[in-house]
């Protein structure tokens, strides 16, 4: 019959959700009744009142639906089956977890033995489906991030949220991501034309008189054989003008170090929260975007918040960095990917001495432009463009251009 009234468990639809959901729970313990009743408390506000096939599975999914473990889960679950596919399986594992543990209560019922084991049950529920506070705050930081991003990069901030919150290490690399959001919207981007002047794009546009000296030729050609069809024009905006246009339109490939030094903290703020704000900027502000963290190693490139918070969190820190590497595959990638007009930006610490000149000489004869942001106070690499991200709270962003620019 199964304990849940609002569920039909002949239905091929909840057969075969819940039989996704012992696939990914990997459990062996537990049937498909249990396992379409783990999914739909999540998916669909839960109603008792049949009998479930097991007493203990009974005892433990009532005493977890009137947790505050259910009551932060299940509210970013509902009607989301991504989500409650997710909670299905933790849930799952962590009653595997459970009935093994009760082998060392003697499977009691009474008195103490009956409190010790309810106890336990609250530790493998805790201990798979994490902090409760863990999970709304991840999931406000990742449906945030999804909102900035758009374009089809929003991901699933339920799930994502599910899926990191149990490892305190992940959660602690991901508020680096909340920290990032409130750095992203004021985040300066060298590709806004900030940089030197030969870096900047011109685009025809339409303005006014006051905008004459960015005039076109053919509306300097009215000003002088049509003065009255110009000043017409100048009076209704119609003067064909050039507009500067930052010079990363055509195609941005940013590499951002997260190697173990940029965990460290420059005035207060993670020095990786400044890189992954400049990302995400880079991300909302333009088309053409390639974003590909380094350490010792360099990871496939980011195309929506998923992998963003993949690479940030499940990838450990290493103490190394390869910024020749780094820059060596990204070379590769835009030759093979024929990624014409693209600038190459290397947003990092500087901490490596070992940047090989032939690397970038190369990197420059496929890219644009190649530039390093530099994050701190570290002495800039050699014969590289170089700018600052300046980290005062007022206008976070691209501070300086050192120069004048060397060529690579």
């Amino acid at each position: 019959m199964g304990l849940l009234l609002n569920v039909d468990y002949s239905d091929p639809l909840v057969r075969a959700r819940a039989l996704r959901a012992l696939r990914a729970s990997g459990v062996k313990s537990v049937g498909i009744e249990e396992a379409a009743e783990a999914y739909y408390v999540h998916y669909r506000s839960p109603i008792f009142g049949g009998r479930a096939s097991s007493p203990v599975w009974e005892r433990f999914l009532t005493t977890y639906v009137k947790s505050h473990y259910y009551r932060a889960v299940a509210g970013v679950c509902r009607l989301n089956h991504k989500a409650s596919l997710e909670a299905a399986a933790r849930l799952l594992r962590a009653f595997e977890s459970y009935l093994k543990s009760l082998e060392n209560y003697g499977r009691a019922w009474f008195g103490r033995g009956a409190r010790e084991a309810w106890a336990e049950a609250m530790r493998q529920i805790r201990r798979h489906m994490g902090d409760p506070a863990d999970v709304a705050e991840l999931h406000r930081v990742f449906k945030k991030l999804g909102e900035i991003l758009g374009r089809g990069r929003s991901g699933d901030p339920a799930a994502l949220a599910l899926s990191v919150a149990t490892d305190p290490r992940r959660v602690r690399l991901a508020r680096v991501l909340a920290r990032a959001l409130e750095l992203a919207p004021r985040m300066g981007l060298l590709f806004d034309g900030r940089g030197r002047p030969g870096f900047i794009e011109w685009e025809r546009a339409y303005g006014s008189l006051s905008r004459i000296g960015r005039a076109a030729l053919y509306a300097k050609a009215l000003s002088v054989g049509a003065p009255l069809l110009f000043l017409h024009k100048a009076a209704w905006a119609e003067i064909p003008v050039y507009r500067a246009r930052g010079g990363g339109d055509k195609g941005v490939y940013l590499l951002i170090d997260k190697s173990g030094s940029m965990y460290g903290a420059v005035k207060g703020v993670e020095k990786i929260a400044v890189a992954a704000a400049y990302a995400i900027a880079a991300l909302r502000r333009f088309k053409n975007v390639v974003v590909r963290f380094f350490d010792a190693e360099v990871y496939e490139p980011i195309s929506d918040v998923e992998k963003l918070v993949d690479v940030l969190t499940r990838v450990v820190a290493s103490g190394g960095t390869d910024i020749t590497k780094a820059v060596e595959v990204a070379t590769e990638d835009a030759k093979s990917r024929r990624l014409e007009g693209y600038t190459l930006a290397v947003v990092t610490d500087g901490e490596d001495d070992k940047l090989n000149p032939v690397v970038l000489k190369e990197a420059r004869a496929v890219f644009k432009e190649v530039w390093f942001v530099l994050i701190g106070d570290s002495k800039p690499p050699p014969y590289v463009r170089v700018a600052r991200l300046f980290l005062g709270e007022d206008r976070p962003g691209v501070n300086a251009v050192e120069g004048p620019p060397r060529a690579v």
